[in-house]
């Protein structure tokens, strides 16, 4: 069945089941005089409508619906469901907070099968953020993901690159991450090719890991579909003809400013001698948007402490000084993700698509500063924050 419509229903019988107990009839909500980010563009002062679950109508003219409920909405802005492209969840809170600042959705870009499977299993909670993973990350003896001393399976004579990929498969992964750290040890060009396919067989999306520009272009030559990081180790600079390629092959790059600053801000003077300066990175995001290539907002959370709420927030201020526009930055942490993943569970606002939005005190598509205001986040069209 169709995830939408599954929801669709869900959200019914829970109206159903409250109405029962309450004898209110679900009526009718519009917010007017209204800005709505789609999560393409912006609609100024329109009243938006939903019913249950579903929007009804973004018009210009008011709509009178028997009964409705009303929300004041001058001064105020409704955004899509935001998607925080790169995490490592650590417990279930952790989507019950997110959810509550109106992030929808995290995306896991390494942990164990067995937590992954576990987390998934409140996907269909009202009061949770959906959850993605890759699972474990395939890497092999010595790469990135090893230094942790978990047990995980690693790429090997008794592994291989097939194998790694089907049992990422069976074990629910909704896409494949690739770890090619360049300062530890890296996969052969043969192993990274084997990942790729096979990932592609299962109509699977890789993600990769890097943190140098030559291993990047590699990567791009070899088929993956984006990058968990951008490169900031010294090296030479993307080229505009690079950064076509990048374009031509549809690669999307989730930046992870956050913690590339947090990294920056606990390293010391000799490792800083071998990466670019925060500038430099910040150019180098501001090259690539310009060549078009899409950017995701993701902070890489809980690394150096950060946490799944404001952090999010933190990387759109990172994106901004890296030239992106409010609504280029409003579709990095939305459409932007939605499109590159795939993903069926989230699009644009939008008549008949689920009522799934965030109100916030302030115009960000104007400052993005406001992004920090208080929100309600409405899920399923109930309100899950007062």
């Amino acid at each position: 069945m169709n995830y939408q419509v599954k929801m669709k229903r869900l959200v019914l019988k829970i109206a159903g089941v409250l109405a029962a107990f309450t004898g209110i009839a679900q009526n009718y909500t519009t917010i007017s005089h209204v800005d709505v980010f789609d999560g393409s563009q912006l609609h100024k002062d329109v009243y938006f409508t939903f019913k249950d679950s579903v929007i009804i109508s973004i018009s210009k003219q008011p709509i009178k619906y028997k009964g409705a409920r009303e929300i004041e909405g001058t001064g105020k802005t409704i955004l899509p469901p935001f998607i925080n492209a790169h995490v490592h969840i650590a417990n279930v809170n952790n989507l019950k907070e997110a959810l509550n600042v109106g992030i929808f959705a995290m995306m896991d870009m390494f942990t164990l099968d067995r937590r992954a499977n576990n987390l998934r299993k409140y996907n269909d909670s009202l009061y949770y953020a959906h959850y993605y993973s890759s699972n474990v990350g395939a890497t092999i003896p010595g790469g990135h993901g090893t230094e942790y001393k978990v047990k995980i399976p690693v790429i090997e004579d008794s592994i291989t690159p097939v194998k790694f990929v089907r049992e990422r498969i069976a074990q629910n992964a909704d896409y494949i991450k690739i770890s090619q750290e360049h300062t530890m040890a890296l996969m052969s060009k043969v192993q990274l090719a084997e990942i790729i396919t096979e990932t592609h067989k299962h109509k699977k999306l890789t993600v990769v890991h890097i943190s140098h520009l030559a291993d990047a272009l590699q990567l791009v030559e070899l088929g993956v579909d984006g990058l968990a990081h951008t490169w900031y180790l010294k090296a030479p600079l993307v080229s505009k003809e690079q950064l076509d390629v990048m374009k031509e092959k549809k690669i999307f790059i989730i930046p992870t400013l956050s913690v590339i600053q947090k990294l920056k801000d606990n390293s010391d003077s000799t490792e800083l001698k071998n990466q670019l300066s925060l500038e430099e990175v910040f150019n180098e995001v501001k090259k690539a948007y310009k060549a078009g290539v899409p950017i995701l907002a993701g902070t890489d959370a809980q690394n150096f402490g950060m946490n799944f709420t404001t952090q999010f927030y933190d990387e759109f201020i990172l994106l901004s000084k890296c030239g992106l526009s409010n609504i280029d930055i409003l579709k990095a942490g939305s459409s932007n993700i939605y499109n590159a993943f795939k993903l069926k569970e989230f699009n644009n606002l939008a008549p008949n698509s689920i009522a799934n939005f965030t109100l916030i005190d302030g115009k960000p598509c104007l400052r993005i500063e406001d992004i920090y205001n208080q929100k309600k986040v409405w899920k399923f069209g109930i309100e899950i924050t007062t």
